[in-house]
């Protein structure tokens, strides 16, 4: 379903320093393909709910090199349901992408695979082909990260991305495994709405060099142990449409 909005495009301010030094990740050894899923949906969209399944059947595959991620819009909550994980940040991310695509307007449920294909979440067999194709791959560049608690409000993510292309853009991500909520509400009223790696927090970086941190800040409500860290590169948008994902790697939370 298309509901039509004004996108404002909003740009993350990250924190970068010198890390510790991580396991090493040379630019020359096999990078291994990986599958970055994201998925634009809203608790308040009638037509969300079968996409959030896959993307659950995604999260439980034991096939490690497929990341997905739900990122919660807010362009349904002023229309019966204000969907608690919506933010207009992730509709701004799900902007740069309709510009990126080419498209004209914004539409839940949403998946975009690797950056670079789009199409409706709810759609199972297209979902596992374009997984196929992004894992038949070679991967192009191999990014390691670690999480280390800084604050009792903040982590620090220290990345390596050796041979990263310039103008390339590192996104990290908090998600929560799993979460549900009783839709009392809206398209959705009655329902019992189930998620999985719901994005509690998110920051996006231009790397300037194949080394350094970015903090994030998880919501306070957020268990430590409930939560992960995905980290992603992909370039900015280009000719050949979308944002391509060059490289993945996940790690979980720290304590405070």
């Amino acid at each position: 379903m298309r509901p039509r909005i004004a996108v404002v495009v909003l740009t993350a301010l990250t924190a970068c320093h010198s890390s510790p030094s991580l396991p090493e990740a040379r630019a020359d050894e096999p990078a291994s393909a990986v599958a970055v899923v994201e998925l634009f949906t809203s608790e308040g969209c009638s037509s969300c709910p079968p996409a959030d399944v896959v993307l659950s059947e995604l999260a439980r595959s034991a096939d490690r090199r497929i990341y997905p991620l739900a990122f919660h819009v807010d362009y349904w909550d002023s229309l019966g349901w204000p969907d608690r994980f919506a933010s207009h940040e992730n509709t701004s991310r799900q902007g740069a992408y309709e510009r990126a695509f080419g498209l004209r307007g914004l539409y839940t449920p949403q998946m975009i695979v690797g950056g670079t294909e789009q199409f409706t979440g709810s759609d199972r067999d297209r979902a596992d082909a374009a997984i196929g194709r992004v894992l038949a791959h070679r991967g192009s560049l191999r990014l390691s990260v670690r999480v280390r608690a800084t604050w009792a409000d903040a982590v620090t993510v220290d990345y390596e991305a050796p041979g990263a292309p310039a103008g390339s853009v590192l996104s990290v991500a908090v998600v929560e495994r799993s979460v549900s909520t009783s839709v009392r509400a809206g398209e959705n009223a009655g329902r019992t709405l189930r998620h999985a790696n719901v994005v509690r927090a998110f920051v996006g970086a231009t790397l300037s060099a194949p080394t350094g941190s970015v903090v994030v800040h998880p919501p306070a409500s957020l268990s430590r142990d409930a939560g992960e860290v995905i980290a992603y590169v992909q370039l900015p948008s280009g000719d050949t449409g979308g944002m391509h994902v060059l490289a993945a790697d996940r790690a979980a939370l720290p304590s405070p």
